[in-house]
């Protein structure tokens, strides 16, 4: 503080001793102090020092709300100097709303009738010299003897930010979930349903509204008609009367993988499903989530074929015992067996072009027509050498037809949601290709849509690969019914002609199952780029430290410690806190990292202690560290 500062305050920091000598108790002191001639230990240098080194924006307000006196903190939150400030301002000047000035001024009209009936401390928007708005904490002591009032400032505009961002980021996660293919919902540590999304709305004819919240396994009820464990359930523990319910179960690390034939509204379907934990900042387990995927048509669709693979072999013995007894022209069945291998061959090749498993592409964009955001995916099927050439593309101008992004749009915002509307899109190279458009519309928190959300499908190759296959089938009839004449008529021994055929079989068997394996993997595709994408963002050390907890969680093992000491019926906040322990973490440190008072964390200490049955003569650590292993 420079010498000029320090005069033009000296008058108002003279008053405040005066105030404190009124004190009965402070009175009694001062004549003590005069008895025995020591001097008085306040001074003006003394609150003068308080003043300009709490920390915090601070002023000192006249009755009429004129600021008196105004530290430096003060100048540097609102960029205003004492010389603008004291005495020349009202403190009405720096209030940004109308509602908060308002209120103000019906808290200061009842401070002055009981000042106990009105908040000390309350929130308020302040504007400062540039025209920038700060989220402010104030805090209000009246200093009634002077007819004065001393008002503490704490900007949390940061933490408001951090708010913000944080929610957004779990908002974008919970729009992933909901918009998953399959059917998948998620419990916490208790058993509550955290998650139901559109999928398995669909499945059972649950809205999530009924279900979310919901325990005491509710979300068996649209499968099993009653209160029952599933197979999210052994996520946690191993229950062998439970697992005998599904037709097979495996367990790959912390993942199960199960199939079952139950009714599902009334109907008799097959489902598999898959399910594993959730685990929180800590890397405790504090939930799990269960992906059910209807598997009845495929099922059937496997039955059919290998229907049709019996009667293909029953016919292929039958020709086979006629055929035998046949023995001419044998050098040119040779020669036709070896024709139609290499047609098989080349079936077999573009069969397997057809049959690719295309990825979607996921995508973000904003109301005006342009990309916020898309994965690697949507640069592959856009035909651009990356994603910063594709995002400085207007969106229109990927459609075939312009317009038909303005129609497309409309729907989404008048609907809020579309499933696989059909659309033509341009490739760089003029190209077009068909795909199917799963969005949602994206909101502000006013209810106003700021932009789309979703997949796109690339089902160019499918259509083509439908063509080609149900001219392959037709040949192959011909083929078959030609060749079948002609063998009825010639001689040689067919069984090799059988071996081939069984090679083929196994061969398509072969090529469904890589199918099949593809399909599962694009799940991942619609999930890690959000993590990607949200490692991008320039994230504080906490929320970093939470993104990276995630993905390296989501392929980690149950915590040993967890499993062991899950039989002592520890609370999820008292797993944390022994979890820390175990680590070392002081009482301090603990609270700080939860965010919950140092008496709450002796409290849960000494809860752990009883639930372990533990004195209070033995290490809590060493017993934790024991139980881990």
């Amino acid at each position: 503080m420079s010498e000029k500062d320090k005069d033009m305050s000296k008058g108002q920091f003279s008053e405040l001793p005066g105030m404190f000598q009124r004190n009965g108790r402070s009175v009694k002191f001062e004549s003590e102090c005069k008895q025995t001639g020591n001097a008085l230990p306040v001074s003006e240098d003394f609150y003068r020092t308080i003043f300009e080194n709490t920390g915090t924006a601070t002023v000192i307000l006249e009755e009429d709300n004129t600021i008196l006196l105004v530290n430096g903190e003060f100048e540097k939150l609102t960029g205003y100097t004492r010389e603008e400030t004291e005495g020349r301002k009202k403190w009405t000047e720096f209030v940004h709303r109308k509602e908060d000035l308002e209120r103000m001024k019906e808290y200061h009209r009842l401070r002055r009738i009981d000042p106990q009936s009105v908040p000390r401390t309350y929130e308020f928007q302040l504007v400062d010299r540039k025209n920038q708005v700060r989220d402010i904490v104030l805090t209000v002591t009246p200093m009634p003897v002077i007819k004065q009032t001393l008002a503490a400032l704490l900007d949390i505009s940061c933490l408001r930010r951090v708010e913000a961002a944080l929610t957004e980021t779990e908002r974008r996660l919970a729009d992933i979930i909901d918009f998953l293919p399959d059917a998948t919902f998620a419990v916490d540590f208790s058993g509550k349903v955290i998650a139901w999304n559109r999928a398995i709305e669909e499945m059972t004819g649950v809205k999530a509204e009924d279900m979310l919240g919901k325990g005491n396994y509710e979300y068996a009820m649209p499968f099993y008609g009653m209160h029952r464990p599933m197979l999210i359930d052994l996520v946690y523990r191993f229950a062998e009367e439970v697992e005998k319910k599904y037709n097979f179960i495996k367990r790959e690390g912390n993942v199960l993988l199960a199939e079952v034939d139950i009714p599902v509204r009334g109907e008799h379907r097959a489902l598999w499903g898959k399910a594993g934990p959730l685990y929180d900042n800590y890397g405790n387990v504090a939930g799990a989530i269960e992906s059910i995927r209807d598997i009845t048509d495929r099922r059937q669709a496997r039955e059919s074929l290998q229907k049709a693979h019996d009667e293909l072999e029953m016919r292929v013995r039958e020709r086979t015992a006629e055929l035998m007894q046949v023995n001419r022209m044998l050098q040119r069945e040779i020669t036709e067996r070896k024709r139609a291998e290499a047609v098989m061959k080349e079936s077999e090749e573009k069969y397997t072009q057809f049959f690719k498993t295309s990825r979607d592409c996921v995508f973000i964009t904003s109301r005006d027509g342009r990309f916020i955001d898309l994965n690697d995916t949507a640069v592959e099927l856009f035909g651009y050498s990356s994603r910063h050439e594709l995002l400085q593309k207007k969106i229109p101008y990927v459609y075939a037809n312009q317009e038909e992004r303005a129609n497309h749009a409309k729907v989404i915002t008048e609907c809020g949601y579309v499933k696989e509307y059909p659309v033509d899109l341009r490739r760089r190279d003029g190209s077009i290709r068909h795909a199917l458009i799963t969005a949602v519309a994206r909101y502000d928190a006013n209810g106003r849509t700021i932009g789309f959300q979703g997949t796109i499908r690339d089902i160019t190759e499918k259509t083509q690969n439908e063509e080609e296959i149900r001219k392959y089938r037709e040949e192959l009839e011909i083929l078959v019914a030609e060749r079948t004449k002609e063998l009825e008529d010639k001689t040689g021994n067919l069984q090799e002609v059988n071996t081939a055929l069984n090679v083929l079989l196994q061969k398509r068997e072969e090529d469904r199952k890589i199918l099949e394996d593809n399909f599962v993997a694009n799940i991942s595709s619609l999930v890690l780029p959000y993590v990607e994408k949200v490692k991008k963002n320039n994230l504080d050390a906490q929320q970093q430290l939470c993104l990276d907890t995630i993905e390296k969680n989501l392929s980690g093992i149950v915590s040993p410690l967890l499993k062991n000491i899950q039989q002592f019926d520890l609370t999820p906040r008292e797993i944390q806190i022994a979890s820390l322990i175990k680590d070392g973490k002081t009482t301090k440190e603990i609270a700080r990292a939860l965010g919950i008072g140092e008496g709450s964390i002796d409290t849960h200490r000494k809860n752990i202690r009883k639930k372990l049955g533990m004195n209070r003569a033995s290490n809590l650590q060493s017993h934790l560290r024991f139980l881990e292993k």
